[in-house]
């Protein structure tokens, strides 16, 4: 299956039509919460590999620090990302996360399942980084771990 194959699978299973332009498809959805997330899916036909990623926006000035250890905690093992791995967008100052998947894989699996599990994951985490600032003020540095543990797991 080529990407684009896929990407007319996945928009016909999601109801939603979906473009491609140069070898990019951008969809923005709904999380169950409401907020919003754009993906971004990006084949690889050549290697036979997505990448899908999102931008979570900037990290708050107050707590990154802390921030990034959380951050850098749900990368280990990639727990708490669902496979994907969280960074700091050094263009822009955001952090992302991105995941590279073999395309026949994620066939196999399920590309709506794979889809929706992502934009989950990513919509929590975007929320976690944009209501940063009120956890950084109020959890001591020795809290934090077991403060932000039930928000690592997504």
């Amino acid at each position: 299956m080529s990407f684009k194959e896929m990407i007319d699978a996945l928009g016909k299973e999601l109801g939603v039509k979906m473009e491609i332009a140069d070898d990019a498809c951008a969809v923005s959805l709904a999380a169950e919460e409401g907020d919003r997330v754009t993906i971004l899916l990006q084949g690889q036909d050549a290697r036979g590999t997505v990448l899908t990623c999102a931008d979570l926006g900037e990290p708050p000035p107050e707590g990154r620090e802390m921030l990034f250890r959380t951050l850098l905690e749900a990368n280990d093992l990639y727990e708490g990302t669902g496979g994907a791995t969280l960074s700091l967008d050094s263009r822009t100052g955001h952090v992302r996360i991105q995941r590279f998947d073999a395309l026949d894989a994620l066939v196999e699996a399920g590309v709506a399942r794979a889809f929706i599990a992502f934009a989950d994951t990513a919509a929590a985490w975007k929320r976690l980084i944009s209501d940063f600032r009120g956890v950084a003020k109020d959890v001591s540095r020795e809290d934090a771990p077991s403060a932000l543990d039930g928000l690592l797991r997504v």
